[in-house]
């Protein structure tokens, strides 16, 4: 009995806080995974200062982000080009060459969260044996 009101009460608590706080989900990405072993999440806030951007690279591992502000040129290799806005969601199969990933805009910064599904001690970007240091 005492288990029952414990949930009875935890449902009442969350439930009505829930309900009451205007709590929306909005999917912005979802994305079936290739089996790997995962074992280390590394989430980095990224901010890059206008037409800063980095050089042609591949992730070893699975990358998956979402753009909090201003815009990012994004193009895979052999694709053509995108444009990534505030709000956007994206994923960077693991060794998949980035020939662009900067930023779009002139006048202000943007910011990126990126959130590597890595394995213990790897590293989360791999600069193009071509790119000049």
């Amino acid at each position: 009995m005492k288990t029952v009101c414990f949930l009875i009460g935890l449902w009442a608590i969350g439930g009505s806080t829930y309900a009451q706080s205007g709590i929306s989900r909005k999917i912005l990405l979802e994305q079936v995974l290739a089996p790997a072993t995962v074992e280390d999440i590394r989430i980095d806030e990224i901010t890059c200062a206008p037409g800063q951007g980095a050089p042609a690279h591949y992730h070893p591992c699975e990358v998956y982000g979402y753009v909090v502000s201003g815009e990012i040129e994004y193009q895979v290799a052999g694709q053509a080009p995108v444009i990534l806005k505030a709000g956007d969601s994206f994923h960077e199969a693991a060794n998949q060459p980035i020939q662009t990933f900067k930023n779009a805009l002139a006048g202000q910064p943007c910011k990126f969260v990126a959130i590597y599904l890595a394995k213990k001690g790897q590293p989360v970007i791999i600069l193009s044996p071509d790119t000049k240091n």
